[in-house]
């Protein structure tokens, strides 16, 4: 069965922030909507849009399975690593980090994002 999980986010197009097909939650692209030009904050704050469709659908950051990082400049892929990095051990997240493909894109559904994540997790 198909659940949609929202914990109230805004979207800007026609889909779910999460998807939770039984114990599968799988989580649309987050960003940083605001205009912000560092890569690191707009990196945490997009893990913690996915923690908060997460926590909705009864799950923790540790429940993340794998993550798909979508930069519109891989210049950034230091700092951007090192958000992402910080963001798993805060909360608790220190060996067994998600599987993740980043990859460069020529733009971003907002003008303001730099980074887009999105994520599926086993809830537990």
């Amino acid at each position: 069965m198909k659940e949609i999980v929202n914990p109230g986010t805004p979207v800007v197009g026609p889909y779910s922030p999460g998807i939770k097909v039984n114990n599968i939650l799988y989580v649309s692209g987050q960003g940083w909507p605001e205009e912000s030009s560092d890569i690191s904050e707009q990196t945490y704050q997009a893990l913690n849009n996915i923690k908060e469709i997460l926590k909705t659908a009864g799950g923790k950051v540790s429940h993340i399975v794998a993550t798909t990082v979508y930069l519109r400049n891989m210049g950034d892929f230091s700092k951007m690593n090192n958000a992402y990095k910080s963001f798993f051990e805060d909360n608790k997240v220190s060996k067994a980090y998600p599987s993740r493909t980043t990859v460069e894109v020529s733009n971003l559904p907002i003008p303001a994002m730099l980074v887009e994540i999105n994520a599926i997790a086993i809830l537990e």
